[in-house]
Order: structure tokens, then C-alpha cells, then sequence
């Protein structure tokens, strides 16, 4: 048939694939309570967890503060008893997923984080993203969890931001991914196969974990000198505009304007 004789309808039931059982949306982009809960409890019955992420800590990692300004900047719009509504669920789900580490239940959780979120603070907030490096690098100690960092530099197997893989009893996996449009998942053996062929090639190319505790120490040591250089009280920008909302400073941007402010002194 010609494609331009086809109407709308027509061309929008050729995109959906024929088959959609072991498939389907989560839930919408703003409905991230509920969202959470599941999430919570698929980690809660999951043997394995496997984490990839390009731009933020993933959820389970979070610290409080933390999850706020994650929160904030994906939802500016979100009334701030929302906000702390969501921050207080993904608290309980990480100390929840932190008590599942000494469940003999879970046999290994393993996440791969892209540089830029070690080295980007969401909202400029350095005290607060310097907690959250330090939080990681003391789940990184534990045996049963695995955090490695994928470098800036390499491409990221299969162009992937960000998904999760579940596996739980009787074999079962499930791929979990957020997008923009909302959350989805698959149980499809061809799915979840290529979403665990890609995560062991995306770990494949990251830092070991040694050398992403060594990573996230010399992060939190430039942060460290920073703030030592900067004067108290005082705040100074390499733009004369303000920082909008979401904006993030990233190490090098803070080593650079430290050395900035340090010429510029008397």
C-alpha cells in the first residue's frame, strides 16, 4: 500500500508491534508515589538487581537530599508537599534495599553509573551531592554490592540512558526503563536478554570497582579543596547570569573557578 495514501490511524497501528504480551506501561511520568511502591517491591523479591544509569545515582543509592534535588529538577512543577512526599518514599526504599544486603535472598546487586553523575551536582548543591558520593562509597565496601563507573569518553553500549533488570524466583526477569513519557516494563525473553547482553557490555567498558571508589575520592577531594579556597559567605558564578533551576556544577567547573577566585585575590 502507499505509505501516503495511509490515514492517521492507519500509521499509528503500524508502529504498535503485533505482539504485546509480557509488556506494557508502568505508570505515568506523574505518578511517581505509586511508582515508587512498585518499585519497591520489585526489589524487595529480586535475587539479582542490575542498574544502569547516565545521569543520576540510581534510586536504591539515594540519600534524602539527594533524591530531592532529583526530584525537583525532573519535576519543576511538583508543589513541595509532593516533592517531600516522594523523597520520604524512596528513603523507606533505600533503607529497605540496605536491610535486603544482608538478606541471604539477594545474591548480587550491581550498578553501573555514568562520570557525569559522580561529578555533577543537581542545583549546584556541593554539600549535599559530597554526602551522596560518600554514601556510595560506603555501599560500594559491601560484598553483595557492585558500583562501577562508566567514563564520560566511552559510548555507551547500545546508546542506553537508563534501565533496570530484575531477577527473581523460577527464573523470572523483569527490564524496567523510564523515559520521559513514563515508565515501562518486559518479561519478553528477547528483551530482557538484550537489556542484560547490553548491561554486561556497558560494565565491560566501566572502572573497576576499585577504581571507582579511587574515582569518587578524588571527586570528593577536589569538592574539598574547593570549598576551602572559596571565602565564607560568598558566592561567585563564571556567568554573570544566575544559575537556573537544574543547573549543575560539575568538579572541574568548581576546581576551575577556585583557581579563578585564588588569581583574582591579593
Amino acid at each position: 500500500m502507499n505509505q501516503a495514501m495511509l490515514t492517521a490511524e492507519q500509521l499509528i497501528r503500524q508502529l504498535r508491534a503485533p505482539d504485546q504480551t509480557g509488556m506494557g506501561r508502568v505508570e505515568s511520568a506523574d505518578a511517581g508515589a505509586y511508582n515508587l511502591d512498585r518499585l519497591a517491591s520489585l526489589d524487595a523479591a529480586a535475587q539479582t538487581i542490575r542498574v544502569w544509569d547516565s545521569t543520576v545515582i540510581p534510586g536504591n543509592l539515594q540519600t534524602p537530599s539527594y533524591s530531592g534535588a532529583v526530584i525537583e529538577a525532573a519535576h519543576p512543577k511538583l508543589p513541595h508537599y509532593e516533592v517531600r512526599r516522594r523523597v520520604v518514599l524512596k528513603e523507606q526504599r533505600s533503607r529497605a534495599f540496605l536491610k535486603r544486603t544482608f538478606d541471604e535472598r539477594l545474591k548480587q546487586a550491581w550498578f553501573v553509573i555514568g562520570e557525569r553523575a559522580i561529578t555533577q551536582c543537581i542545583h549546584g548543591e556541593i554539600d549535599a551531592h559530597g554526602l551522596q558520593l560518600w554514601h556510595l562509597l560506603r555501599l560500594g565496601a559491601h560484598a553483595k554490592v557492585v558500583i562501577q563507573v562508566l567514563p564520560e569518553k566511552k559510548v555507551t553500549p547500545g546508546l542506553a540512558d537508563q534501565f533496570a533488570l530484575y531477577g527473581l524466583d523460577e527464573g523470572h526477569r523483569v527490564g524496567y526503563v523510564e523515559t520521559i513519557m513514563g515508565s515501562w516494563y518486559s518479561t519478553r525473553i528477547d528483551d530482557v536478554a538484550k537489556l542484560h547482553s547490553t548491561f554486561s557490555d556497558i560494565a565491560s567498558e566501566a572502572m573497576s570497582p576499585l577504581s571507582t571508589a579511587h574515582f569518587i575520592r578524588e571527586v570528593l577531594s577536589s569538592w574539598r579543596s574547593e570549598k576551602k579556597e572559596s571565602p565564607e559567605g560568598t558566592e561567585e558564578e563564571t556567568s554573570s547570569s544566575p544559575r537556573t533551576a537544574g543547573q549543575v556544577t560539575t568538579a572541574l567547573e568548581s576546581q576551575d573557578m577556585a583557581r579563578t577566585r585564588h588569581r583574582m585575590e591579593p
